[in-house]
């Protein structure tokens, strides 16, 4: 990459490296996520002008250099006018950008969900972030090999609206003659009637919204492992207010 030829991104994630530089995550049109340290933004305790705009939600142009796992951060600018996001649309920015960190492999090129993202990120100005995030979850994990066949049965069968079905990670819903007992199985139930709204990206039942929502959880938390994720926590002290 030359000095002559950016990337166009965002920063995911920051944190301190020394007094005075940074390591960023970043999500780049061209290069997906990856790791780019920038020095020497502060001088005597002041911030530059670069690490002013080291903030979440800045569309940027990016140069940098380095065959290494950390390249070294060249032109920093702003590409265009900030995401302007606040209260709980901030959160469910942020779960985006948690989201991506922990799950997108380095310098993977992903076009298709970097348009999404930043699609979904001008919707939270504007929107509910329910229904932006559920379809933000659902092109993730396409994106990433694990897409939700919602319309099919394991057996390779329509889904039925009046059946129940138990949603299993490793093969997808499987048709249900009866509705079992055990709590940590009913919460993997989907009745097929909502599995086929949220087929087709109806979302005005709020029934249909919690469906998505406990459906999501379940088909991420494979991937996310046992960790959790901080801007969950965020989300339950808003709740709390």
């Amino acid at each position: 990459m030359t000095i002559n030829d950016p990337d166009y991104g965002y920063l995911l994630h920051a944190r301190p490296l020394r007094d005075t530089s940074l390591i960023g995550e970043f999500f780049l049109r061209r290069h997906g996520r990856i790791s780019i340290v920038y020095k020497h933004l502060k001088k005597e305790g002041r911030q530059g002008a670069k690490a002013r705009l080291l903030q979440p939600f800045t569309p940027l142009a990016i140069t940098f250099d380095g065959k290494q796992d950390l390249k070294s951060g060249r032109l920093l600018e702003a590409a265009a006018a900030s995401v302007m996001l606040t209260g709980t649309a901030l959160f469910s920015g942020m779960y985006l950008n948690e989201l991506l960190v922990r799950l997108l492999h380095k310098e993977e090129a992903l076009p298709g969900l970097f348009q999404h993202y930043e699609h979904t990120l001008r919707q939270l100005q504007d929107l509910p972030p329910e229904i932006p995030l559920r379809l933000f979850e659902q092109n993730l994990l396409l994106e990433l090999g694990y897409e939700l066949v919602l319309d099919r049965d394991t057996e390779g069968n329509p889904v039925q609206r009046d059946d129940h079905y138990l949603y299993e990670a490793d093969s997808g819903f499987v048709r249900l003659l009866q509705l079992p007992k055990e709590p940590s199985r009913l919460r993997r139930c989907f009745s097929g009637a909502h599995l086929l709204e949220i087929h087709q990206q109806a979302y005005e039942d709020s029934a249909v919204r919690a469906a998505a929502k406990q459906l999501s959880r379940l088909a991420l938390a494979p991937h996310l492992g046992d960790k959790p994720l901080h801007s969950r926590d965020l989300f339950l002290q808003l709740a709390k207010r």
